[in-house]
């Protein structure tokens, strides 16, 4: 059976600007039709993967490959891909309409089928009826779609994404999500999304790719980036974690700073020193002197608590070890700061992380 090419293939790259490394060694393979998100803080490398993608950046070594097809070197306008960016860069004195077959009519594509792709793109991103307003008559929602039209008119293999919805406001950013999503399993391309967001990348993407300082730390997806993070960085990037100082005893317990022994599952050789990620959420808050069946536990004190509306945050001290837990609509008599209680969590909840 023959192994199918990746849409996006990067191996060994490298981009400098005079002596800053912006992209380190990086390695990485997107699959045909994949949703996929770049992920990480500013300065961390991701737009400038996504550029060298697009072939706005060159790499300065390694080799990129688009569906087999060396193209490092190549101009953007010999690359099967789109670009759109978080701004929306459309041509104010223009129609929507005339926006979207921009592109086309550079290309010298003709009437009919200028038409009929123009028409099927405004009907894609849902802008039917709307093509004769201008940019300026639009809202930022509606103005991110005639983007994502003007891109996908001209039929990529691959689209890019650069922070798309970080000009919009959180209630139509998370509608603008959905959309994408939808609007990736209609189209059936591979999607190139790059994001600071944490929570916008476990959303929306199959597999998620964390980069810093150049690096592309892990790759998996949402559910291992989050449930098993490769390192601290990670873990305390996607999300909210408690990172527990401690050392391993045996290949299934370590033990924490403040002297107590849990389970957690590692390959790390006994006596050293590691973190590890217990997310807060996974944590149970029990009163005093209660045992987890299967897992872990620990007796501390309730030193702070947020009232979140839909859930409710503990800070408890356990020894010089602090630990946050997390209650979803909580329901019954809340516990209070200074009470005396037990945190508890299930096994395989704590995962040990590489510094």
């Amino acid at each position: 059976m023959t192994e199918a090419v990746a849409a996006v293939e990067i191996e060994g790259v490298t981009k400098r600007f005079g002596e800053v490394v912006a992209v380190d060694n990086v390695d990485l393979a997107i699959g045909d039709g994949e949703f996929f998100a770049l992920l990480g803080p500013s300065g961390c490398g991701k737009t400038t993967t996504l550029r060298m993608i697009a072939g706005l950046d060159l790499p300065t070594e390694g080799s990129l490959r688009i569906f087999g097809e060396e193209v490092g070197m190549a101009p953007p306008d010999r690359r099967p891909v789109n670009t759109v960016f978080q701004a929306y860069a459309l041509f104010p004195h223009m129609t929507v309409r005339q926006n979207i077959e921009f592109g086309l009519r550079m290309r010298r594509v003709k009437n009919p089928e200028l038409s009929q792709r123009v028409a099927e793109a405004t009907g894609m991103v849902r802008l039917a009826g709307m093509e004769e307003r201008r940019p300026d008559q639009l809202s930022g929602g509606q103005q991110q779609r005639v983007a994502l039209a003007r891109a996908l008119v001209n039929q990529p293999k691959v689209l890019l994404l650069d922070e798309p919805l970080g000009a919009l406001d959180l209630k139509l950013r998370q509608e603008m999500q959905q959309e994408l999503k939808a609007l990736q399993r209609e189209v059936g391309i591979t999607f190139v999304f790059v994001t600071h967001d944490q929570e916008e990348a476990l959303a929306m993407s199959e597999r998620i790719g964390v980069m810093s300082e150049g690096r592309l730390l892990q790759v998996g997806t949402p559910r291992e980036i989050y449930d098993r993070p490769a390192s601290r960085f990670v873990a305390d990037f996607i999300g909210r974690t408690n990172i527990l100082e401690a050392s391993v005893e045996s290949a299934s317990t370590v033990r924490l700073d403040n002297g107590a022994l849990i389970e957690a599952e590692t390959s790390t050789p006994a006596g050293s020193r590691v973190a590890v990620s217990l997310r807060p959420e996974r944590v149970r808050l029990q009163p005093h002197g209660t045992t987890a069946a299967e897992g872990s536990s620990l007796d501390g004190e309730v030193r702070d608590i947020t009232y979140l509306g839909h859930a409710v945050v503990y800070e408890v001290a356990a020894g010089p070890v602090s630990i946050e837990v997390r209650v979803e609509g909580e329901v019954g008599e809340p516990f209070a700061a200074g009470d005396e209680v037990t945190v508890a969590w299930d096994r395989g909840a704590a995962a040990v992380v590489a510094d």
